[in-house]
C-alpha cells in the first residue's frame, strides 16, 4: 500500500509502506551480515584443524618410541624423550640378577641383555640425577 504526501513525515522520501515491506536492499544487507558471519567461522574452524594434524601425528609417532623398548634384538634399550633432563629409571632383570636403578640422559640408552623391563622413578632420589650411567639399588 502506497501513500502519497507533499508532506514527508515518515522519513522515507514521501512514501509510507505497509508494515512487513522491507525495501530490497535492505534485505539483501540483512542476508550478506549472516553469510558473511558463517564464512568467517568455517574458516577459523577448518584452518586449526589442518595446522595441527602435522604437529600431532609427528608427536604421536616420537612418543610411541619413548620408554621401554624391547626390539628383540640382543640388548634392550629404554628411550628417554625429554631433551632437558636426566632422570632415574628402575630396571627389572631375570632372576637371579637383581634390580636395579640407572641415570639415563635424553635419547637411547642401552640396557643389559637379561633386561626385562624399564621405567621412569621419580620416588628414587627425587626421579632426577646429574650423571647419566650412574647406578643405585
Amino acid at each position: 500500500m502506497r501513500i502519497s504526501s507533499s508532506t514527508d513525515t515518515t522519513g522515507t522520501g514521501g512514501t509510507a509502506r505497509a508494515s512487513g515491506a522491507r525495501p530490497a536492499r535492505r534485505s539483501a544487507r540483512l542476508l550478506a551480515l549472516p553469510a558473511a558471519a558463517l564464512a568467517a567461522v568455517l574458516a577459523c574452524a577448518v584452518a586449526p584443524s589442518a595446522q595441527a594434524a602435522g604437529p600431532a601425528a609427528g608427536s604421536t609417532a616420537r612418543l610411541s618410541g619413548c620408554g621401554w623398548n624391547n626390539p628383540g634384538t640382543e640388548h634392550p634399550f629404554y628411550e628417554h624423550c625429554d631433551t632437558r633432563t636426566n632422570v632415574w629409571i628402575q630396571v627389572t632383570r631375570m632372576w637371579p640378577s637383581g634390580d636395579y636403578h640407572r641415570c639415563v640422559g635424553p635419547g637411547k640408552t642401552v640396557l643389559d641383555s637379561n633386561a626385562t623391563g624399564a621405567w621412569y622413578d621419580s620416588n628414587y632420589q627425587g626421579g632426577l640425577c646429574a650423571h647419566p650411567g650412574d647406578t643405585g639399588p
